[in-house]
């Protein structure tokens, strides 16, 4: 068993600390989103309790330097005393910038009641060159929903409508135990709540603050698998029928203690894109779910679509870890298969590889204060991304070792060099 961690510990790698900036009041879980943009300078945004929002990312200095540039923006209609509880962010276009951020808020009012705002802010720029520039323009242009429950994730994905084809929409976990859909109102210039059952038939009538939500289209978006982890305990997983908007399975757990995050991922990272022909667009996926409890041990439920909710592994966390408030699945390592990272209210993240079909704890990172959100990305426009790590009390940034990565690609090189001289001498 030693031989065996030794072996897998030496693919892990390492990630160094390049950058921290601390935060004026602390987020929460739902207060980190990306910002990707088809110019290779991705940012995230960071929203902190009270009004504070920051753009953070990388920026070239006239001497060609990558400075860290972290920068506060001014979102109108977040009035004074008002509180951000969830951001989330998405581009509308592959080939442009063309931002689109959604803010949720409360206030309370002067009668002693609590305003809540869902805030949608957007601006079209076509600007690559200025990506700043174009998201403090995103941020003076709103349009407000008032809610009539408290909100907790928000979260986009799309849907298929006959009419107009595909769009993005807003769902909100309330207060009042709904998800909500939100939706632009292209008519009246505006965003509205449009009813769940004709899109999301599997997201009705839950009767539970859902703390988390994960949504999978495959097959041309003609499948989609939909995952909600709930406060009670709730774990609700479809596969459903795009088309006729109809259920196909259904998967229902109960466990005793709040499931803080549920993720639906592939064991394989997919490091180019694929080209699909008419018999590959119809294959079926192989996905797995990984269910974060806050309290109890977290789970992964292998290669569902195959085998339902059966095939499980109990990911160990050790003795003294506590409450799980987070997660992330990427391809740390660069080995072509994700690890999975967990954060904890104990300061740490906790880092698992697969090896011959188990989950591995592998490594413990330690941090200053308990782990809200994590995310990974390419900040830097290197090609290779970075652990975006949100504690209570500020952003790290971690970075891959940089001389690992040259003696990787020295290796994958010569494998690739030796390989393509193989195959030349083969066809003589």
């Amino acid at each position: 068993m030693t031989e065996q961690i030794q072996s897998v510990e030496k693919k892990l790698g390492t990630m160094i600390n390049i950058h921290w900036f601390p935060l004026t009041s602390q987020g929460n879980v739902y207060s980190m989103s990306k910002l990707c943009s088809p110019y290779g300078t991705n940012k995230i945004l960071v929203a902190s309790l009270k009004r504070k929002i920051f753009s953070c990312g990388y920026q070239q200095n006239n001497t060609k330097i990558l400075r860290p540039l972290v920068k506060e923006l001014l979102f109108t209609y977040i009035p004074s005393g008002a509180e951000i509880i969830s951001v989330d962010a998405y581009n509308k276009h592959h080939s442009d910038e063309e931002f689109v951020i959604g803010i949720t808020i409360i206030k309370p009012s002067n009668e002693g009641s609590i305003e809540r705002y869902l805030n949608i802010y957007s601006e079209s720029t076509g600007d690559g060159e200025n990506s700043e520039t174009s998201i403090e323009t995103i941020a003076q242009n709103c349009l407000t929903v008032e809610l009539t429950y408290t909100p907790y994730l928000l979260y986009h994905t799309i849907i298929q409508d006959e009419e107009i084809g595909q769009e993005v929409v807003w769902l909100i976990s309330g207060s009042d135990n709904q998800l909500h859909m939100i939706r632009e109102d292209k008519l009246n210039h505006g965003y509205t709540e449009f009813p769940l059952d004709k899109y999301f038939p599997e997201l009705v009538n839950l009767q539970t603050i859902v703390l988390w939500i994960n949504v999978y289209y495959y097959n041309n978006n003609k499948r989609r698998l939909t995952a909600v982890s709930c406060e009670c305990g709730l774990v609700k997983v479809t596969l459903v029928d795009v088309e006729n908007k109809k259920k196909l399975k259904e998967w229902i757990l109960r466990y005793d203690r709040p499931v803080s995050r549920i993720q639906i991922f592939s064991q394989r990272n997919n490091l180019s894109s694929q080209i699909f022909t008419k018999d590959d667009v119809n294959t079926q996926p192989n996905l797995n779910i990984l269910i974060v409890n806050a309290l109890d041990p977290s789970i992964v439920f292998t290669d569902i679509l195959r085998y339902g909710m059966k095939k499980e592994v109990v990911l160990q966390t050790g003795d003294n870890t506590d409450c799980i408030l987070s997660s992330c699945v990427a391809d740390i390592n660069m080995d072509g298969n994700n690890e999975i990272l967990l954060g904890t209210y104990s300061h740490e993240i906790l880092i698992y590889i697969y090896d011959k079909s188990k989950w591995i704890l592998m490594d413990k990172k330690k941090f200053d204060s308990p782990v809200h959100s994590m995310c990974y990305l390419d900040l830097t426009g290197d090609g290779l991304k970075e652990l975006v790590v949100l504690t209570q009390r500020g952003v790290y940034f971690l970075q891959h070792e940089p001389k690992e990565v040259a003696d990787l690609w020295r290796k994958r090189f010569e494998k690739l060099m030796k390989s393509s001289t193989q195959i030349m001498a083969d066809n003589k």
